[in-house]
């Protein structure tokens, strides 16, 4: 397999992902709610297997209060019989999410990173906790109550396909 081709084609779906939010966020100013997702689950994983999972997701700290910051931290399965490519360090993150109510996601000017690194090779069999949102994205709890949820990650299979899975979960602002 040839590694530089696919850390351009895991690269380049991020940056134009992160052009898109950072144009977004600027049409429609520094704060949106995140209403628009749509709560049904979707996966480009392998039909016929169990394929890529995405488990035990949660936000960190476990103790989200109202008016603070957080970040999700959530386990990859690969349940594929191929190898998989996650983006990995210090500026990429598989992770994004999107919150039903009771969060906002802003965009930080303040904060970004201009770093590449290798993607992650996360084998059959293996699972990894990844962390979200990218740098330069912040998660804000802006009020109290059951939230309901739904976290994606992106990766690139071993023939450099691109797939995803999407999971529903909740968790509590207090």
């Amino acid at each position: 397999m040839h590694f530089s081709k696919c850390k351009q084609a895991i690269i380049l779906p991020l940056v134009a992902m992160l052009i898109t939010t950072t144009i977004l966020g600027i049409l429609l100013g520094q704060d949106r709610y995140a209403y628009s997702q749509s709560p049904e689950t979707n996966s480009t994983a392998n039909a016929t297997g169990s394929g890529v999972d995405l488990i035990d997701i949660h936000p960190s700290p476990s103790d989200v209060k109202a008016g603070s910051n957080f970040e999700l931290l959530a386990t990859v399965v690969n349940n594929l019989p191929d190898t998989i490519m996650l983006p990995a360090g210090r500026c990429d993150s598989p992770l994004t999410a999107f919150f039903m109510r009771n969060v906002i996601i802003r965009q930080d000017q303040f904060q970004s990173c201009t770093a590449t690194s290798s993607p992650f090779e996360l084998n059959p069999g293996e699972e990894v906790t990844v962390a979200g949102p990218v740098p330069g994205t912040l998660y804000q709890a802006i009020k109290a109550g059951e939230t309901p949820a739904t976290a994606t990650v992106y990766y690139l299979t071993e023939n450099g396909q691109p797939g995803n899975v999407t999971k529903r979960f909740a968790f509590t602002i207090s």
